[in-house]
C-alpha cells in the first residue's frame, strides 16, 4: 500500500503516541491525585480515543457526517464490530468521556476542574484495550 491507503495506520500510530504521552504524564506523578495531572492527561486520552476511532472508520470506509467531530460516542457508534469486542463497561466509559472531549473541557482550565473522570491507570488500560481492538480489526500487527 502507498499514499492515502495507509492513512488509517498513520492515524492509529498517532493514537498510540498520544496514549504514550498520557502514560508519561501519569508516570511523572504516579501517586498524585488525578486533579494534579488531569488536564494534560485527559486531553491526550481524548485525542487518543478520537484518532483510534477515526482510524477504524477510515479503514472501514465509513462515511460520517461530522468529519471534524470530537464526539467520541458518535464515532464509536459509527464503527462496525468494535463495540462487541470491548471489555464490559468500555463503551460506557468512552460515552462518559465524550461530553468532556467534544466540549473541550480539558482545553480550558475553568471547566476541567469539575470533570468527573477515572483514575489514570484505569483510563490508560481502557484506551490501550480499545486501540488494541482497533489494531486487530484493521489487521495491524506492528
Amino acid at each position: 500500500m502507498t499514499g492515502n491507503t495507509d492513512i488509517h495506520i498513520d492515524k492509529l500510530a498517532y493514537a498510540v503516541a498520544l496514549l504514550d504521552g498520557a502514560r508519561r504524564i501519569h508516570s511523572s506523578a504516579p501517586r498524585e491525585d488525578i486533579s494534579r495531572i488531569g488536564i494534560p492527561f485527559y486531553l491526550l486520552i481524548g485525542f487518543s480515543i478520537e484518532n483510534g476511532l477515526k482510524a477504524l472508520l477510515q479503514f472501514q470506509g465509513r462515511q460520517f457526517e461530522r468529519k471534524r467531530t470530537h464526539d467520541l460516542a458518535y464515532l464509536l457508534a459509527m464503527t462496525d464490530g468494535l463495540r462487541e469486542r470491548l471489555w464490559p463497561g468500555t463503551v460506557e466509559d468512552v460515552e462518559h468521556l465524550s461530553r468532556y472531549h467534544k466540549e473541550f473541557w480539558f482545553r480550558y482550565p475553568e471547566r476541567a476542574g469539575t470533570a468527573d473522570v477515572y483514575k489514570a491507570e484505569t483510563a490508560c488500560m481502557m484506551v490501550n484495550h480499545l486501540l488494541a481492538e482497533v489494531a486487530h480489526i484493521i489487521g495491524y500487527r506492528g
